[in-house]
């Protein structure tokens, strides 16, 4: 059975609640998938396998991703990397949209030119306003959110942009690729 870590590196939840997606797709497909925050991850030496995925804001990926890149791109080179990447900017998933994120990832990955991603996934974020990943966040970050909800809710009618059907299809892509 082949192994695979899916780390993320998540600000509110969305990209942690995508990871975990991917990693039940992995699992019916008789791979076992573990799911782990980028920042808790102490080895990729176990896996066949590695899915990073991380939230962009401000055009800028995590800290926790960049620091997951820089500390394991050695190890990175040895097995299939794919990468998911969780935007706002992905809630219409037009070509326009979909150069700019990859340019604002780019800039993350650019420093390891050595990893070469056998799949990249775009996928449109959401709004959390609970649960552990928003609580573990410091008070301003809350209320940024919290103030970025009833903004989305009034333009946009809703706060999750998220197209699991598509995060499916990546996935189970994905999967044939390795």
């Amino acid at each position: 059975m082949q192994k695979v870590l899916v780390a993320y590196a998540t600000w509110a939840g969305a990209t942690h609640e995508i990871a975990i997606k991917i990693a039940e797709v992995l699992n019916n497909h008789n791979m076992q998938a573990d799911v782990t925050s980028a920042d808790q991850v102490k080895s990729v030496q176990e896996y066949q396998a590695v899915l990073i995925g991380t939230s962009i804001h401000a055009s800028q990926t995590a800290n926790t991703f960049k620091k997951f890149l820089k500390r394991f791109h050695k190890n990175l080179v040895k097995v299939p990397v794919g990468i998911f990447v969780v935007c706002a900017n992905m809630m219409e998933d037009t070509k326009k949209n979909q150069i700019e994120t990859m340019e604002w990832l780019q800039r993350s990955t650019q420093k390891y030119p050595e990893i070469k991603p056998i799949s990249i996934g775009l996928f449109g974020g959401a709004l959390i306003t609970e649960g552990d990943d928003f609580n573990k966040l410091n008070f301003l970050f809350r209320k940024i959110i919290l103030s970025m909800r009833e903004s989305f809710i009034k333009e946009h009618g809703k706060t999750d942009f998220r197209d699991w059907q598509k995060i499916i299809a990546w996935t189970e892509d994905l999967i044939q690729r390795l």
